[in-house]
């Protein structure tokens, strides 16, 4: 239970901090709401029914109708700006103020938490849970309030009217309160066994309606077919957890509703109350009439109180999920260290062992590496090599199991990961385009229109070493131009060379001291190829330079040529030299050599 009040604690904060004034008047509004309701339904009702009791003049239940009336006409004028004006504009400030702090965190969590099923599919859940958790709370908080003043009204009207009438109401109480806890226990255990299928059968539902997979979908009919099984097993998987708990649920909601509304309140209590107005005379006829007409009321309040603790417990389990995660310690954080000196320095990387496991299989087995300030270095190897992980490991996207990467001298781990990764222009293998301008994918973030005009020379040249100036010259609004069609109609979906060649000018505009060129002609044609390794010779000057590639045209004039296989170096040197020694970087380029006849 104090875990339970801790997560809400937290949300109440970021609630309260977010929207003081909203918060505040939400918990007034719910006692608010329930004192009208005792004052005319218990109060009012209770007047009228003993005037006519006790034949009192008409006039005074008339007054007290009139007072309750306007009563009723002043309190509608700020609940409907409340309910209209204020909660529409601060409930989504409150949803930005979660998202925002998840959005931070996930752009600083270490890389290797995505390799942790587990942990991802706490990740997906936190993040889609994270608007209905806080709808949850609040729901919570206005029942907690209407609830506390529905008890607190009716009971303190019990005890001057009828205090063995509280019997009733706690047996129901307890009765509904253990019932409902075995309830949402079942549903939030129920929720976390769906979780993995949802996001199956959500997987499969992206497949068919993204475009990126439409045209083999088209071409391989075969797997739509395979596709729609998995989801329709995905789905049968879900109907049959559902299948499983719905009889369980059943037979509790059949119990809470018997036992609860219809045995205790409906039938004893009201049997207690007409023996004791009729034979007993402890209560008159219209005390007991309004104790029946509050036992509605009542029920509902109870119902809402007694479910309040159960519920509490449901929506603590995914705000714990969305603390876990926003309560990670990151192993690598992104401002923490020191400066890295300027310019190109040496790399050396030193009995490197890396395993994406705890004591799984490496996929770096003892690397060592020295790298001299401005060479260019290329690593080869066939899939599976190691090659992009040895390129992750040198950005500190990773960290190693085994082993140092050191530049200029110090340990890369004793530097600011942003500073350092600053130093660095990368083109991934499985790059990304954004929807916003064409100007802004080459920089990576967002330009304020007074930077605009001084940012555009360097943003084209960038454009023109990637080799995209043709491209460019046909886009009408240029660099404005937005990518994909996802927010603009007009947008352009770029082909996949032309897409690599604004992933490449992302590198070429940074200016960095490292290029790391991780596939970067995998997706051109043999001209285009040719014309961006001309590019990066040049744009490389002055810097030191990875090449991550199968196709060893962009390889061959490297400096040094390092081929990994399974984790290990196992041949080093210059193209002529690996080409005399005759082993598996000959057999690579020989494979390859009809696609290099022009040299």
């Amino acid at each position: 239970m104090k875990n339970v009040l801790k997560n809400h604690l937290f949300l109440w904060r970021l609630c309260f901090k977010t929207c003081p004034g909203y918060m505040l008047y939400f918990l007034y509004d719910g006692f608010r709401y329930q004192g009208v309701i005792f004052i005319e339904h218990v109060l009012g009702i209770n007047y009228v029914l003993k005037c006519a009791e006790f034949h009192e003049p008409f006039k005074k239940a008339f007054i007290y109708i009139g007072i309750i009336l306007l009563v009723n006409i002043l309190q509608i004028i700020p609940d409907g700006f409340f309910i209209h004006g204020w909660s529409f504009r601060a409930k989504p400030k409150i949803y930005k103020a979660l998202k925002e702090k998840m959005y931070a965190k996930a752009a600083e969590i270490d890389l290797s938490c995505y390799d942790d099923p587990k942990y991802y599919n706490d990740f997906v859940l936190a993040v889609s849970e994270s608007e209905s958790s806080i709808d949850r709370f609040l729901t919570l908080c206005n029942n907690l309030v209407q609830g506390l003043t529905i008890l607190f009204t009716t009971g303190v009207f019990y005890l001057v009217v009828d205090k063995t009438g509280i019997l009733f109401v706690f047996v129901s109480f307890v009765f509904r309160f253990f019932i409902s806890k075995a309830m949402n226990k079942v549903n939030v255990d129920t929720r976390v066994k769906i979780n993995p299928k949802e996001r199956k059968r959500n997987y499969v539902s992206r497949l068919f309606y993204l475009k990126d997979y439409a045209k083999e979908l088209r071409l391989h009919p075969e797997v739509g077919a395979s596709l729609s099984k998995e989801f329709e097993e995905a789905d049968d998987e879900i109907m049959d957890i559902q299948r499983k708990v719905g009889t369980k649920l059943s037979l509790l909601e059949y119990l809470r509703t018997y036992i609860v509304d219809t045995f205790l309140l409906d039938g004893l209590y009201i049997t207690y109350l007409v023996f004791s107005a009729a034979v007993l005379h402890t209560i008159c006829y219209s005390d007991a009439v309004t104790l029946f007409n509050r036992t509605g009321s009542l029920r509902r309040g109870m119902a809402t109180f007694a479910d309040l603790i159960p519920s509490m417990h449901e929506n603590s389990l995914y705000v714990d999920k969305i603390r876990a995660f926003l309560d990670y310690e990151v192993k690598i954080k992104a401002d923490e260290g020191r400066e890295v000196a300027k310019g190109p320095g040496e790399i050396v990387i030193d009995n490197l062992s890396f395993s994406y496991k705890e004591g799984g299989k490496k996929v770096l087995d003892n690397i060592s590496l020295r790298v001299k300030p401005c060479e260019r270095v290329a690593i080869v190897g066939y899939n599976g090599a190691g090659k992009t992980t040895l390129i992750k490991l040198l950005m500190r996207l990773y960290d190693p199991t085994e082993g140092s990467i050191s530049y200029h001298g110090e340990n890369i781990k004793e530097y600011k990961p942003r500073d350092y990764r600053h130093k660095i222009g990368v083109v991934f293998q499985d790059f990304q385009m954004y929807g916003a301008r064409l100007s802004e994918n080459v920089v990576m973030s967002n330009i304020e229109d007074k930077d605009y005009e001084s940012l555009k020379k360097p943003i084209t040249d960038a454009l023109l070493n990637a080799g995209f100036e043709k491209r460019l010259k046909k886009l009408d609004k240029g660099l404005d131009t937005m990518v994909t069609t996802e927010f603009d109609e007009a947008g352009v979906d770029f082909s996949g060379g032309e897409s690599q060649k604004i992933a490449i000018s992302r590198a070429f505009y940074k200016d960095a001291d490292i290029l790391i060129m991780d596939e970067p002609s995998s997706a051109l044609d043999p001209i285009a190829e040719y014309e961006l390794n001309k590019a990066m010779e040049s744009a490389a000057v002055g810097k030191t330079v990875f090449y991550i590639s199968h196709r060893l045209s962009t390889t061959r004039d490297a400096d040094r040529i390092i081929m990994l296989e399974n984790g290990h170096i196992i041949e080093e040197g210059t193209h002529d030299s690996l080409i005399k020694m005759n082993g598996k970087y000959a057999e690579m380029w020989n494979a390859q050599a009809g696609k290099y006849a022009i040299s």
